[in-house]
């Protein structure tokens, strides 16, 4: 016991002697993993986005060319690249005035816990099996649906147009609701964690031309899909095809492979992007 104390007083007054040393220490740490979130969040976002992509590609060979500029001493084409640097960042903020909005709304409506993460495998289960049950029928019966689930960034903004239900997730109750002529077949359902939280919610639409086989509710699952992480389900009433809107892009999804998709994504594991359809 005395030995035990005694290695506890040893550290706590080598703390002391070099506190300095170990709050540089704790300060380096801190910096380096908030500037990696940073990154990371800023990669995310590029990949996602066609049109940041773009710029992004056009900074870099504006600082390819600065430092090539530099090393060969190549005084005209220096000033050029800095005064594109000058006003570039004006043109950027200017341009990409819509991107830079919906970067900073996903940052204030990121959320620590996600509602999906935190439940059992077996309320998973029963999520996927109720979830396909409804849609496949649907799918059969030509009923278009739009349904989305909430991941890590609020959907409270999307919720707050809708009929709020609150509701176990059942596939009676989402036949229901998407029955033509009932009140709330228009616009989407929105699910957070295990519970049905709203009907006839409604989203952004693309603003992407996309071809004329895409209706309204593709659009509106697109829409979303660019400015929230949301997994959204949309079920054509034209054709009966089931489809993925995720990352910006539209996946067709076959019935026979649609609940080990969606089982796929609730646990966590998101599919190949290759898969997905690009935007036309």
């Amino acid at each position: 016991m005395f030995l035990g104390l005694d290695i506890i007083s040893n550290i706590t007054d080598w703390i002391y002697a070099n506190w300095t040393v170990v709050l540089t220490v704790i300060r380096t740490i801190i910096d380096g993993a908030l500037v990696w979130s940073v990154l990371y969040y800023l990669i995310e976002i590029v990949r996602r986005n066609m049109r940041t992509l773009q710029i992004f590609k056009g900074v870099l060979l504006v600082v390819i060319a600065k430092l090539i500029a530099n090393i060969l001493q190549l005084t005209m084409i220096s000033w050029l690249v800095d005064n594109i640097i000058t006003w570039g960042v004006v043109a950027i903020i200017v341009i990409f005035q819509p991107e830079i909005r919906v970067m900073l709304e996903k940052m204030g409506q990121t959320k620590v816990i996600n509602n999906v993460t935190t439940l059992s495998s077996d309320e998973k289960e029963k999520i996927v099996n109720e979830v396909t049950t409804a849609v496949k029928q649907m799918s059969q019966e030509r009923t278009g649906a739009l349904i989305s689930f909430e991941r890590s960034q609020s959907m409270m903004d999307y919720i707050a147009t809708g009929t709020r239900i609150d509701a176990n997730i059942c596939s009676e109750l989402l036949l229901t609701i998407f029955m033509e002529g009932t009140m709330l077949h228009d616009g989407a359902v929105i699910i957070q964690g295990d519970r049905i939280v709203c009907a006839s919610a409604f989203f952004p639409p693309t603003k992407q031309d996309l071809s004329p086989k895409y209706g309204a509710r593709h659009r509106a699952a697109l829409g979303l899909s660019e400015v929230s992480d949301a997994l959204t389900i949309v079920v054509s009433e034209e054709s009966g095809t089931v489809s993925f809107a995720l990352d910006g892009k539209l996946r067709p999804i076959p019935l026979d492979e649609f609940k080990t998709a969606l089982s796929n994504e609730i646990t966590g594991f998101i599919a190949d992007d290759n898969g997905g359809e690009t935007n036309e």
